[in-house]
């Protein structure tokens, strides 16, 4: 305590404005990195959210990449007997040609066995209301 009061407080009265600078420095910097880290938490928390609700309850995915595959490949693996359910998913990013746009995420599902693995929440009100969704699906202007 005496080294204190007989070093760091003569400085810091002859340097207010060094003092005042390195201390808004130091507060600046812990705030930015509790921001980010925040930040980090909500962008990590809102992918892994998206992700659940692409993939569902699924325990396991067959990919073949930008290929594909044949459609046998989903018999063979609907066939085996250690699998509950298995469903097709049809994945494609798509340039939209829009300038300043980027790209589109296409998702094409099986809506009649698709249930069973993913929640589908749909809003509420007049517009959501669906009589047979898959009419709905078959418009030309639908996607």
């Amino acid at each position: 305590m005496i080294l204190l009061r007989l070093i760091s407080w003569p400085y810091f009265r002859k340097h207010v404005l060094r003092t005042v600078l390195t201390a808004a420095g130091i507060v600046l910097g812990v705030a930015v990195f509790v921001g980010m880290h925040t930040a980090n938490q909500s962008v990590l928390f809102a992918f892994s959210r998206t992700v659940d609700r692409i993939a569902g309850k699924t325990e396991l995915q067959v990919t073949a990449g930008e290929t594909g595959f044949d459609e046998d490949v989903l018999d063979k693996v609907q066939a085996a007997s250690s699998v509950k359910v298995a469903v097709p998913v049809i994945e494609a990013v798509v340039d939209t040609n829009i300038a300043g746009q980027g790209s589109l995420l296409v998702l094409c599902i099986d809506m009649t066995g698709d249930r069973s693995l993913r929640d589908y929440d749909l809003e509420s009100g007049d517009d959501a209301v669906i009589d047979d969704p898959l009419v709905f699906l078959a418009q030309p202007d639908s996607i």
